[in-house]
């Protein structure tokens, strides 16, 4: 490992050692009651002191990505909702690629919860979702509001689809789920395109969502996703 990365001064390090553990987690697919290297041997590897680590392990405890033991070494958390969200800030903070594996993440939740959601939701959800979009016509570049109104309807979908366990995902990740959308929102711009191709394919999720048909959501979220993953990609640069 380049120590040389690591930042200075303790508090600093403690952050860039827990994200690097997170890193290892995830790396290493550890499951709930894996246990972690101890703290000599993650200090070796790190370059940095057993005082770092610990500060480390502290503020991943915390977080609920961990649970540390007295005299035991330190194992890896259940999946509770504030675990999920620290894992995968902090992974994406550690790994720039792993935005690729989020919106992979976002294919196989989202895509399914459409479906769901075509045959539960209410007409009073519908008409919700379809004064997000209204609102999103009416706000021209304002990026920030376009990036709430973006999350607020994806969310809305999942509610709709009744599955407690994929609205609880959803919302533990809304901070890492707002950067996303902020990126790919300032790709779009930065490659002189606009977003009515995204606020087409929202208005026609809608459409699909109100016929009842699952399979038909299915798609048109697929597509939609599958869009926005080309454009993380680069690929219609190509």
């Amino acid at each position: 490992m380049d120590t040389e990365a690591l930042p200075r001064g303790r508090a600093l390090l403690g952050t860039r050692v827990a994200a690097l553990i997170t890193d290892y987690i995830r790396k290493q697919g550890l499951m709930e009651g894996d246990e972690l290297p101890s703290e000599a041997k993650l200090a070796e590897e790190y370059g940095v002191s057993q005082r770092v680590v610990r500060d480390a392990f502290r503020s991943l405890s915390q977080q609920g990505v961990i649970r540390t033991r007295q005299g035991k070494r330190a194992v890896v958390s259940e999946l509770r909702p504030v675990a999920v969200h620290s894992y995968f800030r902090l992974a994406m903070e550690a790994d720039g690629s792993a935005i690729d594996e989020l919106v992979e993440m976002r294919l196989a939740l989202e895509t399914k919860a459409a479906g769901l959601a075509a045959a539960r939701i209410t007409d009073r959800e519908l008409e919700g979702l379809r004064a997000l979009l209204e609102e999103a016509d009416a706000v021209g570049d304002d990026l920030q509001r376009r990036v709430e109104l973006d999350l607020a309807f994806h969310l809305g979908i999942v509610k709709a689809a009744r599955n407690r366990f994929f609205t609880a995902v959803l919302e533990a990740l809304s901070d890492v789920l707002a950067n996303e959308r902020e990126k790919g929102k300032e790709l779009t711009e930065f490659l002189g395109e606009t977003h009515a191709e995204s606020d087409a394919e929202h208005k026609a999720l809608l459409l699909g969502l109100g016929t009842r048909d699952a399979a038909l959501a299915e798609q048109q979220m697929r597509a939609h996703l599958e869009r926005v993953q080309r454009t993380f990609r680069g690929d219609d640069l190509e």
